[in-house]
């Protein structure tokens, strides 16, 4: 029965935080689905189950929403909406790129760089394509996270910690006993790198090597070791690492039951990164001779790899590809964004992720999809605010070994629209004598 007395107008109603569990983090390739999250009036989001630091720093930073923009001019969204499509309506060498959305985000640009004739790329290529080009030059032996956690008795990091880039890596897929099978043991090798004390903490109860040598001749070391693996007794020292270590490293690679040689390519130094790549996997092919081993290629911020399975099952290759000529023609040399940019007349980025766009040059012509709050150096020609996947509308990411597609739910609304459907409307509302690939 409702009570008749008078509420006290001092007295105010307790406001508890909403909590969600098992939340997809959509931010780094691991593809987390452990979180807590609290929310609190007026849509404030706060990690709780976890240190991650781009976990709390990502769930952290939603600011208040905004309109969008033309000429820095508040617009309502369908004036924004025609502003673009007419900018790209009359662009004869458009760039869509940064890319840094949901499967169905990717699905909506690619859709509309075909009716553009545009290249596509995304903002974090360069690391993805350290691994694809040694990928398109030679195959590799490539395992996945769950086979890391379920199978391997001998994990060999090379280069610089993973999980400066993964800070969960160790936690959830190395500590972990396994699933399907009782290992006798997991230990842990480090090599050209040193781990993160987080990572030392915990890797505490495991066994762990640490052969720092320098970190820029990784691929030295790993040409070493792969030639010491026939016979170890003949094993040459290479990047700061003694022969006898060399020698020791190729006895227990070869005597374990499941190694993986894992590496984050975004990490490795200089212009010939993806050689370096190249000789880790053929430290793995090498090791097949003795033993089963398989390489483990760590990416995936901002959905990159998400992005580059929709290219490809779409339209039969990988990103840097152009749409212009009635084909794809992929490039990855000449279509990577950055250096595309110097040449394109229009560009459509996309950052749904971070409120983050590089600087382009002096007086191109940019359309910018990004989170509310994103800094710019130069105006844009047209601002639209976009929410966040797996915060502000559902989605679906891919996890860093490309076999597993998570869907994170929707947590708060902004009243943001998604990247998808506003990409969907530019090019509905694009003039028809726009190209068509």
């Amino acid at each position: 029965m409702a009570s008749d007395q008078p509420t006290h107008p001092l007295v105010q109603p307790v406001v508890r935080p909403v909590v969600h569990r098992d939340v997809v983090c959509p931010f780094c390739g691991l593809g987390c689905d452990d979180l807590t999250v609290e929310e609190e009036p007026p849509a404030t989001l706060a990690v709780r189950s976890t240190d991650c630091p781009v976990a709390r720093e990502r769930y952290a930073r939603i600011p208040a929403p905004e309109p969008p923009r033309v000429a820095g001019v508040p617009v309502p969204l369908k004036e924004a909406v025609e502003a673009a499509a007419a900018v790209l309506g009359a662009a004869q060498a458009p760039l869509v790129a940064g890319l840094g959305t949901d499967v169905d985000g990717a699905r909506a640009a690619l859709a509309l760089a075909g009716r553009l004739g545009a290249v596509v790329d995304h903002a974090l290529s360069d690391g993805l394509y350290r691994n694809l080009a040694v990928l398109q030059r030679t195959g590799w032996i490539a395992t996945t996270l769950a086979e890391l956690r379920n199978r391997c008795d001998f994990l060999l990091v090379a280069g610089p910690d993973p999980a400066a880039l993964h800070p969960r890596l160790f936690e959830r897929w190395v500590t972990p006993t396994a699933t399907f099978q009782t290992l006798p043991s997991r230990e842990v090798v480090f090599l050209c790198g040193e781990p993160l004390d987080g990572t030392r903490a915990i890797l505490s109860g495991l066994p762990v090597t640490v052969l720092a040598g320098d970190s820029a001749r990784v691929g030295d070391a790993a040409a070493a070791l792969a030639a010491a693996l026939a016979d170890p007794s003949r094993a040459s020292g290479a990047a700061g690492i003694a022969a006898g270590d060399i020698a020791a490293l190729a006895e227990r690679v070869r005597k374990a039951r499941y190694a993986v040689v894992a590496w984050a390519a975004s990490a490795f130094d200089g212009a010939h990164a993806d050689l370096t790549v190249e000789r880790l996997v053929h430290l793995v092919r090498d090791a097949n001779r003795h033993t089963r081993c398989a390489g483990l290629p760590l990416a995936g911020h901002d959905n990159v790899v998400g992005v580059n399975q929709v290219c490809t099952w779409q339209l039969g290759v990988p990103l840097r590809t152009s749409l212009a000529g009635g084909a794809p023609l992929h490039d990855p040399h000449r279509f990577a964004w950055a250096r595309y940019a110097k040449v394109a007349d229009a560009v459509v980025w996309v950052s749904a992720f971070q409120p983050e766009v590089p600087d382009f040059p002096a007086g191109q012509t940019v359309i910018a999809l990004a989170s509310p709050g994103t800094a710019f150096a130069d105006e844009p020609a047209v601002f639209i605010p976009v929410g966040t996947p797996g915060i502000d509308h559902p989605a679906h990411v891919f996890r860093s070994d490309t076999v597993v597609a998570l869907r994170a739910r929707r947590l708060v609304d902004r009243g943001l629209p998604d990247t998808a459907t506003v990409l969907k409307a530019i090019a509905a509302a694009l003039p028809q004598e726009a190209p068509t690939c």
